[in-house]
């Protein structure tokens, strides 16, 4: 986000909203928004794969050549495929090339903070 200190000091220079804005590349609501009465420091909301971070890397520390698609359903991913895939493609390499890796069940893993619903797992039958 941007740095409200730095806008606050400008305003307090006299410097209007519009050229604020124009000078950090962010819209006047935002500057307005910044300048606020009781407005915070610092802003940060995170995002999806922060979020998903954990649970990826507990289903890549036992699979780690899963398909991205298979992560997704096991952390019940239902944001866009291309997020999860970057996602996975930053984490894999440091899962990838471990050896000692022996798979848990594949029950064990945990949904993450952004699984909408109990993680649940059938069986596969082999004939």
């Amino acid at each position: 986000m941007r740095n409200r200190a730095e806008i606050r000091a400008r305003r307090a220079e006299g410097e209007p909203i519009k050229a604020i804005a124009r000078r950090i590349g962010a819209s006047r609501n935002t500057v307005r928004r910044a300048l606020a009465p009781g407005a915070r420091d610092h802003y940060h909301r995170s995002s999806a794969t922060e979020d998903a971070e954990e649970a990826v890397r507990d289903v890549l520390a036992d699979w780690p050549h899963m398909a991205v698609v298979d992560i997704g359903a096991l952390i019940d991913w239902r944001l866009s495929r291309r997020t999860l895939s970057n996602l996975v493609a930053a984490l894999r390499p440091e899962y990838a090339e471990r050896t000692d890796t022996r798979a848990r069940p594949i029950s064990t893993i945990r949904a993450g903070r952004i699984a909408a619903r109990a993680l649940t797992v059938g069986t596969v039958v082999l004939q």
